[in-house]
């Protein structure tokens, strides 16, 4: 479901957990109004995001997760909700892709909260004229889910 406010949209969707939720998730960021500046990071971010969750968080068939997002022209926020049992950001194991290596490059701030449950999110930030945040802190535990004040 998508709800556009003025400059703000909010999306809210519920996804399959299988490969091709990645796609579904990209496709409905992009139509919600995405600036031009951030409309590939957002969608490349989201699709790491999701295509994580089905790989990693030891969903099952028929399993769900919750997306949402808020999206304004030169902001969003993303956030998924797997159900899974979460990982310490910290720890990175040697046969890791590219999904946390891009959240850190890429996004303004990123983060994991839970429990219950577990979800990762991101923000990709251009109202400050800045291309990418690289003052970023990384999360202090998998718990924490403010970065900055």
């Amino acid at each position: 479901m998508i709800v556009a406010t003025a400059q703000t949209t909010d999306v809210s969707l519920t996804l399959p957990a299988e490969p091709g939720a990645a796609a579904l998730a990209r496709r409905e960021l992009v139509q919600a109004g995405l600036g031009e500046d951030i409309e590939h990071t957002v969608a490349l971010l989201a699709t790491e995001l999701v295509t994580n969750a089905v790989r990693h968080a030891g969903l099952r068939s028929g399993d769900r997760m919750a997306l949402r997002a808020t999206i304004e022209p030169d902001f969003a926020r993303v956030e998924l909700h797997d159900g899974g049992g979460g990982f310490d950001p910290e720890v990175r194991h040697e046969t890791s892709g590219f999904g946390l290596r891009l959240m850190e490059t890429l996004s303004s701030q990123w983060g994991t909260t839970g429990p219950p449950g577990f979800a990762v999110w991101f923000e990709v930030d251009r109202r400050t004229g800045q291309r990418f945040a690289r003052d970023k802190q990384r999360p202090a535990t998998s718990r924490s889910s403010q970065l900055r004040p």
